[in-house]
This record gives C-alpha cells, sequence and structure tokens, in this order.
C-alpha cells in the first residue's frame, strides 16, 4: 500500500513582499488540496484566490473572472470585518502601550 506524504500546512501570515505572487499561489494550491477532504468549501476558496492571484492557464483565468463576480459582496463585508479587526488591535495595542 502507498502511503501519501502529508505537507505541513504553514499558518504563518505571509506578508506582502516576503513573496511572489506566483508562490503564494502555489501555496494556496497545495494547501487546498490536502483541505479538499476535510474542508472543500475553504479549498474552494483557496483554488479561487490562486486563480485570482497567478493563474497557471487561460481556463483557471476564465474561473476565477467568473466567479470574482459571485463573491465581490462577501469580499466586500470580509474587507469590513478585516478593517474591524485591525482598528480593534491597533486601539489594543495602544491601550496595552500606555501602561494603563
Amino acid at each position: 500500500m502507498e502511503h501519501v506524504k502529508q505537507e505541513t500546512l504553514s499558518t504563518e501570515a505571509i506578508l506582502p513582499g516576503e513573496t511572489s505572487d506566483t508562490d503564494l499561489a502555489d501555496n494556496f494550491r497545495t494547501q487546498s488540496f490536502y483541505l479538499m477532504e476535510a474542508h472543500p468549501i475553504a479549498a474552494a476558496h483557496l483554488v479561487l484566490a490562486a486563480a485570482s492571484i497567478a493563474p497557471t492557464c487561460d481556463a483557471e483565468q476564465d474561473v476565477a473572472d467568473q466567479f470574482s463576480y459571485v463573491i465581490v459582496d462577501f469580499a466586500q463585508q470580509l474587507g469590513v470585518l478585516h478593517r474591524r479587526a485591525v482598528g480593534r488591535l491597533t486601539q489594543e495595542a495602544k491601550e496595552g502601550g500606555s501602561g494603563y
């Protein structure tokens, strides 16, 4: 029986400028492969993100273009939540650093 080697998936944040778009997209594709059975919706989002960041072919670009219209409202709401979280973390850091 053949065993498939499971890669350890990184949970560390990838900051802009730390990696190329192609490497980031490839990382998402790899993660989606390992997530597909347990979390297919999460895997689908990673595949779409990869296709949007650095498509590998015209068909993948077409998929990214078509689905971007479907999830635009979701992406906007996610952006709102992200900005709130950043604001909250910034505020907490300021309060923690003030000595109170």
